[in-house]
């Protein structure tokens, strides 16, 4: 008797792909299953192939990706199916089953970027659309979304991010591992560092954007898609933005156009700048012990200084605006 999968299969219905086909669910088909990376939350990623006979009476083949997902990544699919952008993955089936959610989702072909590279404009600016869609409506979103508060921002401080840089340290024990370890602990405790969601304004966040989750279309380099939204969380928006685009960048400023066409006016400046000091300070304590495990030490003492110069800056902008 054969063993059963660690990971069982995620169902591929033919009704689905014939809705989002536009054609008879009888003249569907699918055919072989190729594995694909599933980054850190999602044990199985497959892309499946699938055949199609046209109205026309015309056969085509195209691909989906059938993947294990986190029940926060089901809701966030279903809501970005609701805004105008082709940098988002398209939804077409869900479901749960004893082994838990899963998602099929339309097929980008392509490679995923370098892990620090800058992103296509595009996704910026789908993310600004995403964002001024919810700003202020995160509340009418699902309970169960994990938000950034307090308790978030302590925990990634004293448990997330100094489990990384202890694990680094037991393999190649350094300097900079002891004065990350410093750092992490003191800005547990500072209130600039802990303020930041309490005096910015929460959205809907991919919660993850960095090079390795942006594929791009090999054959002319563009039709970025975002992929992997299984870290999503209601939080503020520069969560999704700082890390990869500098205020000085092509990038913000792609944010800041989209932004302003969503809304009819312009990002609030105090608000883009506080936001992005902010992000860049916590997003970079957070994430300082994942680059010290895969980097090694070289990158660590760049970012304490890049999470510490911003840190302080929000802290100015706090005072100047009386929150100080």
């Amino acid at each position: 008797m054969p063993a059963t999968p660690a990971h069982p299969t995620v169902p591929v219905r033919k009704a689905a792909l014939a809705r989002w086909l536009g054609v008879d669910p009888s003249a569907v088909g699918t055919g072989p299953r190729h594995p694909l990376a599933g980054g850190v939350r999602s044990p199985l990623v497959e892309r499946v192939e699938v055949t199609a006979v046209g109205t026309a009476g015309v056969p085509y083949r195209c691909a989906v990706v059938a993947k294990r997902a986190c029940a926060a990544e089901v809701v966030v699919l279903r809501e970005i199916a609701t805004v105008s952008t082709d940098a988002f993955p398209e939804l077409i089936d869900a479901g749960a089953d004893d082994h838990g959610p899963w998602v099929v989702l339309s097929f980008r072909p392509g490679a995923a970027l370098a892990w620090d590279a800058a992103l296509p404009a595009a996704v910026y600016a789908s993310l600004a659309r995403l964002h001024q869609r919810y700003l202020g409506g995160a509340g009418r979103l699902p309970a169960g979304l994990p938000r950034v508060d307090e308790e978030f921002c302590r925990h990634a401080l004293r448990e997330f991010a100094p489990a990384g840089i202890h694990e680094a340290r037991r393999g190649d024990p350094r300097p900079v591992h002891d004065r990350a370890l410093d750092l992490l602990g003191r800005w547990s405790h500072d209130e600039r560092m802990l303020a930041g969601p309490r005096v910015l304004p929460a959205t809907l966040l991919h919660g993850d954007v960095y090079g390795h989750n942006v594929v791009v279309d090999s054959a002319d380099g563009t039709r970025p898609c975002l992929i992997d939204w299984g870290s999503a969380r209601i939080g503020p928006a520069m969560l999704d933005v700082a890390l990869t685009a500098g205020t000085s960048s092509a990038g913000f400023a792609a944010y800041l156009r989209a932004w302003e066409e969503a809304a009819c006016a312009p990002l609030d400046r105090w608000q883009a700048a506080a936001g992005h000091a902010w992000a860049t300070a916590f997003g970079t304590a957070m994430f300082v012990g994942a680059v010290a495990t895969r980097f090694g030490p070289a990158p660590v003492g760049r970012l304490l200084d890049r999470a510490g110069a911003a840190l302080d800056r929000f802290g100015h902008l706090l005072a100047g605006a009386g929150h100080g």
